[in-house]
């Protein structure tokens, strides 16, 4: 068996006992329960490389970074002090391609100038990068030369020193087993460092040198990576789910095929929820609909007060009215049934005598008006009650028979003002007709409520008189103000003629008014 196959077979012992590694990965979560979008993970692959994803965020793989170093070490003479200039490499370089034969070497000019006072160079290719530091290093065609202001003298020809004639490489650190000839040693330098709290190393001993400075070429190619526990950590996920993949590598970067995985979901802050939206739509909406209706009632307050205020005004000055004028006129038909008494022409009793009636009438039509500016009479029942009292004084005043027929209510129907004021006189208008016209002996009054689709109030005025023509009808009499004042309330006038002669008139409007 020659050197070089010793040296083959020995390489592929040590990738196979990297990959039969069994040890399990572990991985878990930390997270922060008040800030869940800023994760912690803990990773232990054990002793081997691995690399690690986190599916939502990005598709590219990373892994933990970690480097080996081509050394050059300078010695000062007669002393122990001593110079160290070193070219790490980190991570896997352009032409790697899963092992090192399969891959691409890329070539390094390093230029270096001598510090003064130092006549000795050592170089090292060494795998503690740190102490987490796994994968391979490999260096073929390693150069050396010294420059100087007359010549330029080779130090080190692919890994030979042209003047000895053995090789100075000798293997070092706390595992040098790892350090491993290349099939063409010297000239292929290898390090595969597959253990955690080891490290190899390629050493020269120190040589002599003398000139300006050093210039070092090779050809390197390389995959290097980290082992170890490590915590990675994401800081402000978007909200979403993720899942973090973890694979493990041999050391040559090669993926063993297994994932483990763990899950994380970010959830969405409160703000970005479509409830929380809505939610507030609604409360924006139920406050707009608060002061709205605020703004509502406060006029319908402000209303309802400028109303009453205006009410209670007029009804002060009609009670005012009624007070003084009404006493007034008291006073002017005591006065003149005085004055009648005394008179002894007739003409003049007469004329004294409609003064009184005058003075009577005055102030029944101002108790009238006091009764319908009272707001205590806005309701049906009242409004019947006057009708009826009304109806009986204008007929006993005429002389005439009153037949009342009204439907008593016990239910508080309230009305307006203008539907008591439009209804009262359109009532005396009709009595007024039948008294006045009808040369009958007989008035009949009937109230009724009508229940349709709303409530509606029907007032009858009929007489047994000679009747109305048509022509009689169309003429005045002011029965067109019936028709108008019932068309102001909605509602309608008609005259019948009954069978049993005269004439009447019915009345007929909604009890619910636009304004109460």
């Amino acid at each position: 068996m020659n050197q070089r196959t010793f040296l083959l077979i020995s390489l592929q012992t040590a990738a196979l006992a990297a990959e039969t590694k069994t040890q399990p990965l572990e991985l878990s979560l930390s997270q922060n329960s008040e800030d869940l979008s800023s994760p912690t993970f803990k990773i232990d692959p054990g002793q081997d490389r691995f690399r690690f994803r986190l599916r939502g965020l990005g598709p590219q793989w990373e892994e933990p970074p970690d480097t080996m170093n081509v050394v050059v070490r300078f010695f000062q003479k007669d002393t122990a002090e001593s110079q160290r200039i070193a070219f790490p490499v980190t991570g896997s370089s352009e032409g790697w391609n899963e092992n090192i034969e399969n891959s691409r070497y890329s070539s390094q000019t390093q230029s270096i100038p001598i510090p003064s006072g130092f006549d000795r160079a050592q170089i090292i290719i060494t795998s503690s990068g740190s102490p987490q530091s796994l994968g391979v290093f490999s260096i073929r065609n390693l150069n050396v030369s010294i420059f100087s202001a007359q010549n330029e003298r080779k130090l080190l020809v692919d890994g030979f020193n042209p003047i000895w004639t053995k090789t100075l490489w000798k293997k070092s650190g706390t595992r040098p087993s790892m350090a491993q000839p290349g099939p063409t040693f010297p000239a292929e330098l290898r390090l595969i460092d597959d253990d955690l709290k080891t490290h190899a190393d390629w050493v020269t001993p120190p040589m002599p040198i003398v000139g300006d400075r050093l210039q070092i070429t090779w050809k390197e190619a390389f995959s290097i990576g980290a082992g170890g526990p490590t915590n990675p950590i994401y800081d402000r996920l978007p909200p979403g789910n993720y899942q973090l993949q973890v694979e493990r590598l041999n050391v040559f970067g090669k993926p063993f095929g297994k994932i483990s995985t763990i899950e994380l979901e970010v959830p969405r802050p409160i703000w970005q929820t479509w409830w929380f939206w809505l939610l507030n739509l609604i409360a924006v909406v139920f406050l707009v609909f608060l002061f709205g209706r605020s703004i509502v009632k406060r006029r319908v307050r402000r209303a309802i007060r400028h109303t009453r205020l205006i009410e209670n005004e007029r009804l002060r000055i009609a009670m005012d009215l009624h007070d003084d004028i009404g006493t007034s006129l008291s006073q002017i038909s005591l006065a003149g049934s005085h004055a009648r008494f005394k008179a002894k022409d007739s003409h003049t009793k007469a004329s004294i005598q409609e003064m009184i009636d005058l003075a009577g009438n005055l102030s029944a039509s101002l108790s009238e008006t006091v009764w319908m500016l009272n707001p205590k009479n806005n309701d049906l029942e009242s409004l019947i009650v006057f009708l009826s009292r009304i109806s009986s004084e204008l007929c006993r005043t005429a002389n005439f028979r009153c037949r009342i027929n009204a439907i008593p209510t016990s239910d508080d129907i309230p009305i307006s003002r203008e539907f008591r004021h439009h209804f009262v006189l359109s009532a005396k208008e009709a009595f007024n007709n039948a008294l006045k016209h009808s040369r009958g002996s007989e008035v009949h009054l009937e109230i009724k409520i009508v229940q349709s689709k709303e409530k509606h109030l029907s007032v009858t005025v009929s007489d047994d008189g000679i009747g109305l023509d048509e022509t009689c009808r169309n003429s005045g009499n002011g029965l067109g103000s019936l028709k108008r004042r019932m068309n102001t309330l909605g509602g309608t006038c008609h005259f019948q003629h009954p069978d049993s002669g005269g004439t009447a008139v019915c009345l007929f409007a909604p009890l619910k008014q636009n304004q109460l």
